[in-house]
């Protein structure tokens, strides 16, 4: 027999009042293998898991697994695949914290989603199923907001979760201000931390973190300063904490199902020996302004990826830059030097350029046309809100920080977006202006 996929239908919660789908996949050996046991995969937002829906795609999460374990690369698994309830996810994600009550007026519940997923679901899947139930063969995995809570319960309870997998973490919530707002000594994008710090580093814990370099708002600076802390708490890099900086990836389940395959091997296989090494990123640098790291790109022989958080590097003129082994380039003087990284028998080499200035942040107009089916009152995103000018058009001018990469659809609304094949994308790299016309919306009665 193959692989199974079994629905357990309205999981009742005695600690959140509902219920929901968690969807439980058992590996191809489950049926025939009557004695075997499987360490367990806990993932959020289940219902993304293995199927599509209107409101992204799937990971496939399943196929993923079972091909690397053809491959000799990763164990069989069981993976619980827990829905998250629309209406509720936001409350069930967030564990308290004064920024997320400041920020979005909610009542945080990420307790209680920890205590329905410890204290019932846990006990419940070890009992109708055939688990390895000790901490070492137990991780959780999520994204997003999903990706914060699977980082708290981990940290919280590394009795239960000994492996935890944090993707493109939801740490800050970023908010766009107009310049006008500057006038009264507003910053010109307002950020406030929404997770908690764990000084004290839990034991045993293996941890994975990445980030894509075109999540807009989601910045690998917020993510960065996330596992800088991971490292002073006593984490290593390599070992026990693994991070991977995706530079073209967006903000979505299919950016997520693309690399799934790093993660997966971390936490349940073998990474392989290094097989290549590039310096990606930006080549210009100023004395004064914009701080920059660089994020060696490395790739084994089994297809895993990650991205040093520390490194040796070397500079052909020291006079002009130095480079610290967490990547972080110092510039000291005008002027142009080679920086080389070596690691595990490899070396990359790429060019700098040292400028007098270069600014933290740059300028970005944005306007938008909508079609006449646009309610006079909607609200326009893209990527941030853009305010209303006269009906059927928005447009406003802000100061960005440097080098976000967005890649986004017009929106109105949470999750109603203009009907387009492909997103847009555009960065900040340096000042633009740009101009979207929104031909029709998705759910639009008059399409």
């Amino acid at each position: 027999m193959g692989a199974e996929i079994v629905t357990l239908a309205n999981v009742y919660s005695r600690f959140l009042g509902n219920a929901r789908e968690v969807y439980v996949y058992l590996p191809p050996s489950y049926a025939e293998a009557e004695h075997r046991r499987y360490p367990v995969l806990y993932a959020q937002d289940g219902q993304h898991m293995f199927a599509s829906d209107s409101k992204g795609d799937s990971w496939e999460m399943h196929l993923t697994a079972e091909r690397l374990n053809r491959e000799g690369r990763m164990e069989e698994v069981i993976i619980v695949a827990v829905s998250s309830i629309e209406d509720q996810r936001g409350s069930e994600y967030f564990h308290n914290h004064p920024g997320v009550r400041e920020a979005f007026h909610t009542t945080c519940k990420g307790d209680l989603y920890e205590r329905f997923l410890i204290e019932e679901l846990k006990p419940m899947i070890d009992a109708k199923f055939r688990t390895l139930t000790d901490r070492e063969h137990t991780a959780i995995i999520g994204s997003s907001a999903g990706g914060l809570v699977s980082y708290h319960i981990a940290f919280r309870r590394p009795d239960i979760f000994g492996q935890v997998a944090i993707l493109s973490p939801f740490l800050v919530h970023a908010v766009v201000n107009e310049p006008r707002d500057h006038m009264n000594h507003l910053e010109p994008v307002r950020e406030q931390k929404i997770y908690h710090s764990f000084p004290v580093k839990p034991p045993s814990l293996r941890v994975w973190v990445d980030i894509g370099g075109a999540e807009g708002l989601i910045m690998p600076r917020h993510v960065r300063a996330f596992v800088d802390e991971m490292i002073e708490s006593g984490f290593t890099p390599g070992e026990d904490l693994m991070f991977l900086l995706d530079e073209t990836a967006g903000h979505s389940q299919a950016d997520w199902a693309r690399r799934l395959h790093c993660p997966l091997m971390y936490l349940f296989g073998e990474i392989g020996r290094p097989r290549s090494i590039r310096l990606d990123g930006r080549r210009q640098v100023g004395l004064q302004g914009h701080r920059v790291w660089l994020y060696p790109q490395v790739t084994c022989d089994t297809g895993f990826e990650m991205s040093l958080l520390q490194a040796d590097y070397t500079v052909d003129c020291p006079e002009v830059l130095k480079v610290g082994p967490d990547g972080l380039i110092v510039p000291l003087a005008e002027g142009k030097a080679d920086v080389t990284v070596s690691f595990g028998g490899l070396t990359a080499l790429t060019s700098i350029e040292v400028i007098p200035d270069l600014s933290e942040h740059v300028q970005v107009e944005i306007s938008v046309t909508v079609p006449p089916s646009t309610p006079a009152d909607a609200r326009i995103h893209a990527g941030f809100e853009i305010p209303k000018f006269r009906d059927g058009f928005y447009q406003g001018s802000f100061l960005l920080p440097r080098d976000l990469v967005f890649d986004v659809k017009v929106s109105r609304g949470f999750g109603f977006h203009e009907r387009r094949a492909t997103s847009r994308r555009f960065d900040t790299s340096e000042p633009v202006r740009l101009h979207f016309i929104v031909e029709e919306w998705e759910d639009d009665p008059t399409a």
